[in-house]
């Protein structure tokens, strides 16, 4: 017997079409009567036992737009739960304690430990251990988040770590420091004064990373120098693997070295670039040799001796490098300098920075004229000393129509006087416009730290270092 067609066309078998007409009916009848979400019909079917049809409620239909979220996606379920949108009543974690509800931590120190305490929950305190040994995969930001759960922390720990030379570059088995103590002071002593290379001029902090550091005490790593270009010159960088011009870390790299150069893999040496002499200032003195600027750290992965070419990776760039930097044993570190109290009374001459900025302040590196031989060392505070009034000096070098003013208090429509110009600025007394703190000195020249500036500061401004300050 051939089943019979649908209005459709499609051949559906007699049962099913009866059921469904039972389940409709059926589906009706509840709704009329108010009955279950599920409800039960008895249906005989002619020549067979009853049959039994459970309706099951459908869901409401959903329109599905293409393109867009379906209905209920939580927009934001990829942000932080402090980025999240909240509903009345619900509490922000601040991904703190790893999502769960405890609140902040506080941290408190024994001695000789240092303890995180949950603020909110029963949760035990968790130690930090004063060593860690490094395992494949450790990062600084890692450990910082493990144990302090602050992962922007890790220049903390760094800084309890001298012998790390590149934050960057831990290796399996390596021993860090986790907090500070009186256990390490001989071992952060001794981690003073080393750089990228391990040999060459190294630019030695007064002080030790992880200390009780003095008010006021500098911690910057070295940006540059003045002296000779030659000297610490072991090789150029030739060539590189990407089709580019400009440099930067990550890139390979192709090195020439100089014969007799002691290269081996593995080693890190600088990358620095002389770029100009120092210039000549009006009453101050002109250092031998050149400005040098560091502009990163290479690291030897290959050497061929016999050709003298070595291949290597920038780990570290301070600016863009191009083919032709030099390389060579330029010790870097971060100095620690704390304030030292002037032994002589020194005039000094603000020389430049190391852009050539015609305008220098807070925050940036500057040279100066005086140094060693001067008597200067390294923590020396010099004050940078200005006489005279600048608007007015302004003055004597614009146009007449700038002194001009126009009188309030005159009962003329348009009453104009000109602005007296009487008096010698080089009488006027000296007024403080800055701050310099010495970060190292070489014989005839020092490189400094503005610390404050009231004014900005121009080569050829007078610094002074004064006895007992």
């Amino acid at each position: 017997m051939r089943a019979p067609r649908s209005a459709l066309g499609w051949a559906l078998p007699l049962s099913y079409v009866s059921l469904s007409a039972v389940a409709l009916g059926q589906s009706a009848g509840s709704a009329e009567t108010g009955g279950s979400e599920a409800a039960e019909a008895t249906q005989a079917t002619p020549g067979g036992p009853p049959v039994t049809v459970e309706v099951v409620p459908q869901p409401a239909p959903q329109v599905f737009v293409p393109g867009y979220p379906q209905p209920g996606t939580v927009l934001d379920a990829h942000l932080p739960s402090g980025s999240r949108a909240h509903a009345p009543g619900e509490t922000d974690t601040f991904d703190l304690h790893g999502g769960s509800d405890t609140g902040s931590k506080v941290v408190t120190g024994t001695g000789e430990a240092i303890l995180l305490e949950p603020q909110l929950g029963s949760g035990q305190p968790m130690v930090v251990p004063s060593i860690h040994v490094v395992k494949q995969g450790d990062t600084l930001w890692d450990l910082s988040g493990q144990y302090y759960q602050n992962p922007w922390n890790w220049p903390q720990v760094w800084s309890y770590n001298p012998q790390v030379k590149d934050p960057h570059w831990i290796y399996p088995g390596d021993e860090l420091r986790l907090r500070p103590g009186s256990a390490i002071q001989s071992a952060l002593a001794s981690g003073a004064g080393r750089g990228a290379g391990g040999t060459g001029t190294g630019f030695g902090g007064a002080g030790a990373r992880g200390q009780g550091l003095t008010p006021g005490t500098i911690v910057l790593r070295d940006q540059g120098y003045i002296g000779d270009p030659k000297e610490n010159v072991w090789g150029e960088l030739v060539g590189a693997r990407e089709d580019q011009m400009l440099l930067s870390e990550g890139n390979e790299v192709y090195m020439l070295f100089r014969p007799g150069v002691p290269l081996k893999p593995g080693e890190t040496l600088t990358i620095f670039l002389p770029i100009r002499k120092p210039p000549r200032v009006p009453g101050g003195r002109q250092p031998p040799g050149e400005l040098v600027k560091i502009i990163g750290t290479v690291r030897i992965d290959a050497y061929n001796e016999k050709d003298r070419i070595a291949r290597g990776r920038i780990i570290e760039s301070l600016d863009t490098i191009e083919r032709g930097a030099k390389l060579g044993p330029v010790g870097r570190e971060f100095s620690v300098v704390p304030p030292k109290q002037n032994r002589v009374q020194v005039w000094a001459r603000v020389l430049t920075s190391l852009t050539p900025l015609v305008f220098m302040a807070q925050n940036q590196v500057v040279f100066i004229d005086r140094g060693e031989e001067d008597g200067l060392v390294a923590g020396n505070r010099l004050r940078v000393l200005r006489r005279g009034d600048t608007w007015r000096r302004n003055l004597k070098t614009a146009s007449r129509m700038a002194r001009d003013r126009v009188r309030i208090d005159s009962r003329k429509n348009v009453d104009i006087e000109s602005t007296p110009l009487k008096g010698d600025d080089e009488k006027f007394p000296y007024e403080v416009v800055g701050e310099l703190l010495l970060l190292k000195t070489e014989r005839y020249s020092s490189i400094a730290l503005v610390t404050q500036s009231r004014r900005e500061l121009v080569a050829g401004d007078r610094a002074l270092a004064t006895v007992g300050y």
